[in-house]
C-alpha cells in the first residue's frame, strides 16, 4: 500500500510517536468516489464496499484503493467508518 503521499501522513509524522493520533481504519463507501487521473475520473471505491484508510490527527481520512494501489483524501460525507 503506497503511503506517505498526502500532507496529512507528513503531518503526523512531523508531530512524533507522543503526540500523533493517526491510526489505521476500515471504511465503507456510501456513494461510488471517483478521483481524477489525467484527465479521466477513476472510480477507486464501490458503493457499499468495505475499504482500509487512515484516520488523520488532523481528522482527515485518507483511502487505500486497492483497484489503482493509490491513497488519497476520501470526503467525510462519502463514507461511513466502521472501526
Amino acid at each position: 500500500m503506497p503511503q506517505n503521499q498526502t500532507d496529512s501522513h507528513a503531518n503526523d509524522r512531523v508531530l512524533g510517536d507522543e503526540k500523533r493520533k493517526d491510526k489505521p481504519i476500515r471504511f465503507k463507501a456510501k456513494k461510488n468516489i471517483y478521483w481524477e487521473d489525467w484527465g479521466h475520473m477513476r472510480r477507486v471505491f464501490i458503493a457499499g464496499r468495505v475499504y482500509d484508510g487512515v484516520l488523520h490527527s488532523d481528522g482527515k481520512v485518507t483511502g487505500y484503493s486497492p483497484y489503482f494501489d493509490v491513497d488519497d483524501y476520501v470526503s467525510a460525507d462519502e463514507i461511513e467508518i466502521v472501526n
